[in-house]
């Protein structure tokens, strides 16, 4: 998960300095997380923003600001963008219980 590094390293000093997570902290990571899968999977295939955006029949900074964590899709979006890319997206809701 390329291109968040310093989201990341920000977030692990913070919590190094006791400071609590926030709420809003963990929101963003999940929305970063999110766009670095669909932007992942989109160059593992070979394919620019601008063509999956017409598939999926949204604008290229539509998903040019989800890929950068920007935006909270709805998952009707999220099945275009997948389909747009014959793909399939796994996403896990709440807290993984094997972990």
């Amino acid at each position: 998960m390329a291109g968040h590094s310093g989201w990341r390293a920000y977030r692990a000093k913070r919590l190094r300095e006791g400071a609590t997570a926030h709420p809003e902290y963990e929101q963003a990571g999940l929305d970063l997380r999110l766009g670095d899968m669909v932007r992942e999977r989109r160059i593992e295939l070979g394919l620019t923003q601008a063509v999956v955006a017409e598939r999926a029949g949204i604008t290229q900074p539509a998903l040019s600001r989800l890929e950068g964590g920007g935006g909270i899709p709805t998952l009707a979006m999220l099945d275009r963008i997948a389909r747009a890319m014959h793909t399939t997206f796994t996403i896990t809701v709440g807290e993984d219980a094997a972990a």
